[in-house]
């Protein structure tokens, strides 16, 4: 299935399309996402709907269907860790 993440992260701002399958982790989808646009994944996390998405749960399991947009967020823009 085709994901759309969405980067406002200085330079290395844009849109990346992957692809994933829904087992995937989230933590797999960052860490794909993240070797894409040279971002630490430690910094970052991923968000749809306005929510945080834990590393640990699936695609399937997080409700994102296919061409969802998610954003990739720094850790500081959102007030901290998770």
């Amino acid at each position: 299935m085709k994901l759309f993440i969405q980067a406002p992260i200085g330079p290395q701002s844009g849109l990346a399309e992957i692809d994933v399958l829904p087992d995937h982790t989230i933590g797999e989808v960052k860490q794909q996402v993240c070797g894409s646009f040279g971002i630490d994944q430690t910094t970052v996390t991923l968000m749809y709907g306005g929510v945080n998405l834990e590393d640990s749960i699936t695609v399937a399991a997080a409700g994102i269907p296919e061409n969802a947009q998610l954003a990739l967020m720094p850790y500081n823009i959102i007030g901290g860790c998770f």
